[in-house]
């Protein structure tokens, strides 16, 4: 398992980026399933939010780049999860609408949440590899924490 993952600790919190996937700095992760792609929330997105409590997808099916594809509801916000390049979705994960808690226990799992086809070539060219993305989560993770310990001082 551990060389599935890149992994580090930020604070008291490990993090984990999924090996072989695609990432969008909206912390969603793509990966390529035959002709469509599977995407979902990373672990750095479901940490951030907390407990995720219910998931809301949108009756609309064709989505442009950075369009919230659905939401999910935590103890704390409501947050989108934006489409990572302009797609149709083909499906929904349902699942979620009875265990919405996937989305925290197994993101790159059975807590994805659709899957969508691009429409249009040159999809992956603005997507992060495994590597950018980590390099991207470790620098975010961190400042939150540096905000969140600033709040504290106050």
């Amino acid at each position: 398992m551990a060389d599935e993952y890149l992994s580090t600790t930020v604070d008291k919190f490990m993090i984990k980026v999924r090996k072989g996937l695609r990432y969008t700095r909206d912390d969603v992760w793509v990966q390529q399933t035959g002709e469509a792609y599977r995407v979902g929330i990373t672990d750095l997105a479901q940490r951030m939010g907390g407990d995720i409590v219910f998931v809301d997808f949108l009756s609309k099916r064709e989505f442009k780049m950075g369009e919230p594809l659905s939401s999910y509801e935590t103890i704390k916000a409501v947050l989108d999860v934006k489409a990572p390049f302009d797609c149709v979705v083909t499906a929904f994960n349902e699942g979620l609408n009875d265990r919405p808690e996937l989305m925290n226990t197994d993101p790159y799992g059975e807590g994805w949440v659709a899957e969508v086809k691009p429409v249009a070539p040159g999809y992956v060219k603005g997507l992060l590899s495994d590597q950018e993305y980590f390099k991207h989560m470790k620098t975010k993770a961190e400042a939150e924490v540096r905000k969140l310990k600033g709040a504290e001082d106050d």
